[in-house]
C-alpha cells in the first residue's frame, strides 16, 4: 500500500507543478497560440480525470477499457472547439481568441476536485455512491478537505508566486506565498489529533506572521494598490470564515465551512494570478485617508484573530472543557426566555474568547512585534525603555499571572486592573480594602509619574495602540470629523460626558448588586454570573474592541478621548494634580520652530503644546498619557519628560547650593 501512496503522491505533485506552470503561462500569455495552449492543457487534464470519476461513481458497470475511451472522448470534445477557433484565427486575423478567465478558474478547480475524488475513491475501494449516497455536502467536504486537493493547491500557489515574484512588485506575491503555507496546514485534511494540533498552531503562527507583514508594509508605504487592497480584504474575510469553520470542525467534525472557504480562496487567488497587471493597475488606496477601507481591514483582521484565538483555546483545553468552562446557559422556555438567553450566551462566548489566554498570547505576539518595530525606530532612550516595559507588563499582568500562575485571578484586585472596579469578578466584601489599596497604589504612581504608568505601560491598550501600524492611525484624530471633535473638546464634549457617565453608572449599579448579592441581601444573578463580572465582560472583553476597531472614526486612543475607560479616567484625574508634565529646554526654540511637529505627533490629538511651551515652557493636560511621540517628533530634541525624578533632582541641587 505504501508504494501506491508514493505513486499517487508523485502524480499529485506533478499535477501541482503542471497546473502552476499553466496558470503562469495563462498570466503571461500575449498571443493566440499561448492562450489556446493553456486552455487545451487544462481541458486535457479535465477529460483525463473525468473518466476515472465515472468509473468510481458506481453508476453502471464501466470497465477499465471503457474508462480510457471515455477519458479520450472527453478530452477530444473539450479541445475541439478552441482548436477550430485557433484555425479560424490563422485564416482571418480579425478573429480574436478570447478564453474566459472564469472558464480557466473553473477548469483549474475542477481538475483538482476530480483528482482528489479519484484518488480518495481508489484508496477507499468504494464507489462514490456507496460512500455518500445522496449526501452531496459530504461528498464536497471530503473531496475538498483532502490532502489530494489542498496540498497540490498550496503547491500551485507557492510556485506561481515564486515564478511571478522575479520581475514584479514582491509584496503581493510574498502575501500569496504565506497564503500557500497557511493552506498547507489546513486542519481538516488529515485525520488524527496530532495533525489537527500541529496544523492549528502552525497555521495560526503563519497567519499571524502574514498579518504582521501586512501591517508593517502598510505602515511603511501609507498606501496600497487598489486591486491589491481588494485582494487583501477578500482573503482576510475568507480567513475569518475558514477559522470559524475550523471552530465548527473542532466542535462537531463538520468540514463544510472550511471546504467552502478553501474554494473561495482559490477563486480569489486564481482570478488574481491569471491577470498579468492585476496587482499593478492604476489607482492607489491611501488607507490613512480612507476610513471605510481601514475599518473594513480592522474588522476583517479582528474576525480572523478572534476565530484563530478560539481554535487555539479549543485545541489546548479541549473543545468541550473550554465551552463548559464558560458557563453558558441552556436554552429553555418560550421565545421570551430564549432571546435573552441567546444574547447572554453570545456575550459570554465572545468575552470568553477575547479574554482567554491564547487569544491574548496571539494578540501579544502580533501587537508586540509592531511595538518592537517601533522601538527600533525610537530615538529617545526613555521611550525605548517605556516601550520595553510595556511589552513586559502585558506579558506578566495580562497573560502570565492571571492565566498560568494564579489559579483564580478574579479574586485578586491587583491583577486585571482593566476597569478599576472588580477584577473580572464580583465585589466580594473581603476584597473591598484590597481594591481600595489598588486605587491608592495606582493613584500614587500617577501622582509621581503621571497617568502614563497605566495608559502607556500597565494597561493592555498601549500594546494595541503603540505599534507602528496602529500608532500611525493617530492621523485620523486630525482628519475625521468625529475624531477631531472629541480630540479638541476633551472632557467637555458631549460624547465624553455620555460615555464616561454611562460607564460610571453601569459599574456603580453592577457593583452595588454584586455587593448585596455576596452579602445575601438579594438573590439575583445573571444566569449564574455575578452582575459586576458580567458588566466587566461587556465593557472590557467586547465593547473595548468596538472602540479599537472604530479608530478611523473616533481616532487613536479612543478609550481616552471618549471617556470610555473608568480606570484611565481616575488615574488621569489624579495625574492632573501630580508632578508629571512635558517641559522644553529652550522656549525660544519653539518660537522659531516652523513645523510644530509635536502638535501633529500626539496620538491623543492634543495640539496646544507649542503655545504652552512658548508661554510657560511646559505643557500639562489630563489627557496627556506620556506616550512620548511629541518628544520623538521634535526635530531639535527640545522636549523632555518631567516627573518625580526631576523634582527630586531639583530639590537636591537647591539643598546643595
Amino acid at each position: 500500500m505504501n508504494w501506491i501512496l508514493w505513486i499517487l503522491g508523485a502524480l499529485a505533485l506533478l499535477m501541482g507543478i503542471v497546473t502552476s506552470y499553466i496558470l503562469f503561462l495563462a498570466r503571461t500569455s500575449d498571443n493566440p497560440l499561448r492562450k489556446i495552449f493553456t486552455y487545451i492543457l487544462l481541458a486535457m487534464m479535465n477529460g483525463m480525470l473525468l473518466g476515472p470519476a465515472f468509473y468510481f461513481s458506481g453508476i453502471g458497470n464501466i470497465s477499465i477499457t471503457d474508462t480510457v475511451a471515455l477519458s479520450a472522448g472527453m478530452m477530444s470534445l473539450e479541445i475541439v472547439y478552441p482548436l477550430i477557433l485557433f484555425v479560424r484565427s490563422i485564416e482571418d486575423e480579425n478573429i480574436n481568441i478570447k478564453i474566459s478567465f472564469k472558464l480557466i478558474i473553473f477548469l483549474t478547480i475542477l481538475d483538482e476536485f476530480l483528482m482528489s475524488l479519484d484518488f480518495n475513491s481508489f484508496l477507499s475501494s468504494r464507489t462514490i455512491i456507496a460512500q455518500f449516497s445522496s449526501n452531496l455536502p459530504g461528498l464536497f467536504s471530503m473531496t475538498v478537505s483532502s490532502p489530494w486537493f489542498v496540498f497540490p493547491m498550496s503547491l500551485e500557489m507557492a510556485l506561481t508566486a515564486i515564478m511571478a515574484i522575479r520581475n514584479e512588485d514582491r509584496r503581493p506575491f510574498i502575501f500569496i506565498l504565506l497564503q500557500s503555507i497557511v493552506m498547507f496546514f489546513t486542519p481538516t485534511i488529515i485525520s488524527g489529533n496530532l495533525w489537527v494540533s500541529i496544523s492549528i498552531f502552525a497555521s495560526g503562527v503563519i497567519m499571524t506572521v502574514l498579518l504582521i507583514f501586512m501591517f508593517e508594509r502598510l505602515y511603511r508605504d501609507s498606501f496600497v494598490k487598489r486591486r491589491f487592497s481588494s485582494y487583501i480584504l477578500e482573503i482576510l474575510f475568507i480567513y475569518g470564515i475558514m477559522m470559524i469553520g475550523v471552530m465548527v470542525f473542532q466542535y462537531n467534525s463538520m468540514k463544510i465551512l472550511v471546504s467552502i472557504a478553501i474554494i473561495a480562496e482559490m477563486v480569489v487567488y486564481i482570478n488574481a494570478i491569471l491577470r498579468k497587471n492585476y496587482f499593478h493597475e492604476s489607482g492607489k488606496v491611501y488607507w490613512l485617508a480612507d476610513k471605510k477601507w481601514s475599518t473594513m481591514f480592522l474588522v476583517d483582521v479582528f474576525i480572523a484573530e478572534f476565530a484563530m484565538g478560539a481554535t487555539f483555546d479549543f485545541q489546548y483545553y479541549g473543545t468541550s472543557f473550554f465551552i463548559n468552562s464558560l458557563g453558558l446557559t441552556p436554552f429553555s422556555g418560550s421565545i421570551f426566555s430564549v432571546i435573552p438567553e441567546f444574547f447572554y450566551n453570545s456575550i459570554i462566548f465572545v468575552g470568553g474568547i477575547t479574554g482567554s489566554p491564547w487569544f491574548l498570547i496571539m494578540m501579544g505576539f502580533e501587537m508586540g512585534s509592531l511595538v518592537v518595530f517601533k522601538i527600533m525606530k525610537t530615538r529617545e532612550l526613555e521611550n525605548r525603555i517605556r516601550l520595553g516595559l510595556m511589552i513586559v507588563a502585558y506579558g506578566i499582568y495580562s497573560i502570565l499571572i492571571p492565566s498560568f500562575i494564579v489559579s483564580n485571578s478574579k479574586i485578586y484586585p491587583f491583577l486585571g486592573w482593566s476597569m478599576g472596579i472588580g477584577t473580572a469578578g464580583g465585589l466580594v466584601p473581603a476584597l473591598i480594602i484590597p481594591m481600595l489599596l489598588t486605587y491608592v497604589v495606582s493613584g500614587s504612581l500617577s501622582l509621581l509619574f503621571g497617568a502614563r504608568q497605566l495608559c502607556s505601560v500597565f494597561c493592555t491598550a498601549p500594546m494595541m495602540y503603540q505599534g507602528t501600524f496602529y500608532n500611525s492611525m493617530k492621523k485620523f484624530n486630525r482628519t475625521t470629523k468625529t475624531a477631531k471633535y472629541i480630540s479638541k473638546g476633551g472632557e467637555r464634549n458631549t460624547i465624553y460626558r455620555i460615555a464616561s457617565l454611562t460607564v460610571y453608572i453601569s459599574l456603580a449599579i453592577a457593583a452595588l448588586f454584586s455587593f448585596l448579592y455576596h452579602y445575601h441581601y438579594i438573590n439575583y444573578d445573571l444566569y449564574g454570573t455575578d452582575p459586576l463580572a458580567f458588566i466587566y465582560i461587556i465593557l472590557f472583553d467586547i465593547m473595548w474592541y468596538a472602540v479599537f476597531l472604530t479608530m478611523p472614526y473616533f481616532g487613536n486612543y479612543g478609550c481616552i478621548n471618549t471617556g470610555y475607560c473608568h480606570w484611565g479616567n481616575f488615574n488621569r484625574f489624579v495625574g492632573k494634580h501630580g508632578l508629571f508634565k512635558l517641559k522644553v529646554r529652550d522656549p525660544k526654540q519653539c518660537v522659531t520652530c516652523k513645523t510644530k511637529d509635536c502638535a501633529t505627533a500626539c496620538p491623543v490629538g492634543l495640539s496646544s503644546q507649542p503655545g504652552s511651551f512658548i508661554s510657560d515652557g511646559q505643557f500639562k493636560n489630563s489627557r496627556c498619557v506620556g506616550v512620548g511621540d511629541c518628544v520623538e517628533a521634535c526635530p531639535y530634541e527640545n522636549i523632555f519628560f518631567y516627573d518625580v525624578r526631576n523634582f527630586l533632582k531639583e530639590k537636591i541641587v537647591k539643598k546643595q547650593d
